[in-house]
């Protein structure tokens, strides 16, 4: 996989960067939801934890990052 250099990566997201930003998004969307349902803060993270796991599995064994390769 050829990577572009750095000064010509600026402002772009890759798939993992966005998977790394989606993780605590999904854990403070599911505290908001849990707080809005009045659910403990137990049961609301760990119903919350169930998506962000998904997400990180995703990422680590579906579309594992590949190795970049020196031009």
């Amino acid at each position: 996989m050829h990577r572009p250099a750095a000064n010509d990566a600026r402002g772009v997201v890759s798939v993992h960067d966005a998977i790394l930003a989606l993780i605590p998004a999904l854990m403070a969307f599911a505290a908001l939801v849990g707080a809005m349902l009045s659910w403990s803060w137990g049961t609301a993270l760990a119903v919350g934890s169930v998506p962000a796991s998904t997400t990180i599995g995703y990422a680590l064994f579906y579309n594992p990052p590949a190795a970049v390769s020196e031009n």
